[in-house]
């Protein structure tokens, strides 16, 4: 595989896919059935047989015949896919979407080969053709690494360990891998999340950085089109796990310098890691008329059961003191009247709350609920936004605990605690021991 070191060619993950071709025979040897392979190439008229006219789709789409076994054809049944020949073709698009694991792909460390070669090999030559020839090689390998991410992203990133996030892992490992085949904006979602997974676990390698990132700007390309068509019931479940999948790889860092954190750059890019994890919230209310037939629903209506996210009084009741004298906020104040009221009464339970009962969800939901003001105040540096999201930083960093969340929420809280003791602003520097001590970012003052 031209360009790739013989560990990726090598690994589990490639021979699970592995062609297993049959020995082409000899001239003159003996075969199966008796008969003799032809001496000499030539013209052979195609033995007479009856066209399969109302087999199923998945054996047309791969030009075998269909035996048309109901309800499940011998292939299909053998490859572990849906077979749809019984359903209306908008029926079939919804069944192959929910279907439940293990009916639709045979899991035992493995993904169904047949049902997924020519779809991702095909979505990944159709898009990436001019990247082909640079990162990948040859048609056959780009097909091969496609497939060993999608092992990757199965069996290790959305893996039940670390049990941070279960609910979201158990669909994405369940069921986007199938809806991938014929959604290329979540194909690269996956593909990039896996990537970026992968480049992090392998030494230092600019090829396994680069595939990652052309992965990556493939996916959040693909999707920003997809935002600008019409979001139906059709389109929701793609939708909605790609902007977690993005959120994941967004969030990831690569940097581990404070210093190159958006705290300290003019460049609004910078900040994309944390705008793009509030999209997930405005997603959901977009979606909301058909979620209850989401394969979503059901990790979405667990995380929505906290209760003081629907805690909207006035006031400064149950407020940590320090915190709501900082931001002004006395008995009168609400969230209309004060940018922080609203993130302070969301914080303020979850610093309460014991470590290990915080749990992933119910800390990550702050960021997808915070109001547009807020955002654009820490956008704008204010130091009084930036110790609060540095709380919640510390929140993470010490009960979230994921490939993606550690060296993120570690670094830009160091950046943030450096920023604001250089602020100078004494009230702010003594409310900074918190933060400072859960990311390890040594105070002067101290």
């Amino acid at each position: 595989m031209k360009g790739f070191s013989h560990d990726w060619r090598d690994s589990d993950y490639l021979s699970a896919f592995r062609v297993r071709s049959s020995r082409a025979h000899l001239p003159g040897e003996s075969i199966p059935n008796g008969k003799l392979q032809p001496t000499q190439e030539g013209y052979r008229p195609r033995r007479a047989h009856r066209k399969s006219r109302t087999g199923c789709t998945n054996c047309k789409r791969r030009r075998i015949k269909c035996d048309e076994t109901k309800p499940q054809c011998k292939r299909c049944r053998m490859h572990g896919a849906v077979c749809d020949f019984t359903l209306p073709p908008n029926q079939a698009d919804r069944r192959l979407r929910l279907c439940p694991a293990g009916t639709s792909l045979q899991w035992n460390g493995l993904l169904a080969f047949s049902a997924m070669t020519d779809n991702v090999s095909s979505l990944l030559q159709a898009e990436l053709n001019d990247a082909t020839p640079l990162l990948y090689g040859s048609g056959d390998s780009l097909g091969s690494l496609g497939l060993a991410m999608l092992s990757h992203f199965s069996q290790v990133v959305v893996s039940t360990h670390p049990p941070a996030f279960a609910p979201i892992k158990k669909v994405l490992r369940e069921h986007t891998i199938q809806l991938a085949l014929t959604e290329p904006c979540l194909l690269y979602s996956i593909l990039a999340v896996a990537s970026t997974h992968r480049a992090q676990l392998l030494p230092p390698d600019s090829k396994q950085s680069i595939i990652a990132t052309r992965f990556r700007h493939k996916a959040a390309r693909i999707y920003r089109h997809q935002l600008q068509l019409p979001i139906s019931r059709e389109n929701m479940d793609m939708l909605i796990s790609s902007c977690i999948l993005i959120g994941m790889f967004s969030f990831s860092a690569e940097a581990s310098n404070p210093l190159d954190s958006w705290v300290f750059s003019d460049d609004p890019i910078a900040m994309n890691w944390l705008s793009v994890q509030c999209g997930l919230r405005c997603m959901i209310g977009l979606i909301d008329p058909w979620l209850d037939e989401s394969i979503w629903n059901e990790a979405f209506q667990a995380s929505s059961n906290y209760e003081f996210y629907d805690d909207h009084r006035m006031g400064r009741e149950d407020l940590d003191p320090d915190l709501a004298d900082l931001c002004d906020i006395s008995d009168i104040t609400t969230e209309e009247t004060n940018p922080f009221h609203w993130p302070l009464r969301m914080l303020c339970p979850l610093l309460r709350m014991p470590r290990h009962k915080c749990g992933a969800t119910r800390i990550t939901n702050f960021m997808g609920r915070l109001h547009s003001d807020f955002v654009n105040l820490l956008t704008a540096k204010e130091p009084r936004a930036l110790l609060i999201l540095s709380y919640w930083l510390a929140l993470m960093y010490t009960s979230v605990h994921d490939w993606w969340v550690d060296p993120r929420v570690r670094v830009e809280c160091q950046a943030i605690c450096m920023y604001l003791e250089a602020w100078g602003d004494k009230r702010i520097v003594e409310l900074l021991d918190f933060p400072a001590r859960a990311c390890g970012y040594r105070l002067m003052a101290s």
